[in-house]
């Protein structure tokens, strides 16, 4: 019995250990490259949310949604100077698609949505977002969206933090519009 246990503890501790060894790789791999990590949507209302996860791999994934909506991307990614470059695989199955960056769409009466295989119906309301050459910089520890001229609704920002805990951004945006912040 005796020997179950010390061989119990000892796989725990091997497991914690190895754990521990990822964080701390992941941590290192950080400091030399800001841009990895998880980003949190900021500036957005509730119901919405999205989570951007920039790997080490030059990997990328996008997912969020609100209230009944869904989206998500896959992608890679580039670094020049200090702008990232983000550029969505394309997908192989039937989605609906829409562009990061354009908030806004204007609809006619011959609007006809986007997909991704010509002339098919995708069976699900996730759409799939494309990043085509979205830049990125980091600014004031948030990751800023530079938005492309053709944004129709340049108000609506796409920017990201690390922080899931939304009141450090909350301190962020309050300097931004020149209020005192007491709160902290």
């Amino acid at each position: 019995m005796r020997n179950k246990i010390l061989f119990l503890g000892l796989i725990f501790s091997f497991i914690y250990c190895q754990n521990f060894e990822e964080e701390v790789i992941l941590e290192e791999q950080i400091k030399e490259n800001p841009y990895l990590g998880i980003w949190h949507s900021v500036e957005r209302v509730i119901p919405f949310g999205a989570y951007l996860k920039i790997d080490s791999n030059y990997n990328f994934t996008y997912s969020g949604g609100a209230c009944v909506a869904r989206f998500f991307s896959k992608g890679s990614w580039t670094i020049t100077d200090d702008t990232l470059f983000l550029n969505s695989f394309e997908p192989e199955e039937c989605y609906y698609l829409s562009e990061f960056g354009i908030n806004c769409r204007s609809f006619d009466d011959d609007y006809q949505p986007t997909t991704s295989i010509k002339g098919c119906k995708p069976s699900d309301i996730k759409e799939y977002v494309i990043f085509n050459q979205e830049k990125f910089i980091i600014k004031d520890s948030i990751l800023t969206h530079i938005q492309k001229p053709n944004n129709l609704c340049p108000e609506i920002k796409d920017n990201f933090n690390k922080e899931s805990d939304i009141r450090k951004y909350l301190k962020h945006i309050k300097s931004i519009i020149g209020e005192e912040d007491k709160s902290y």
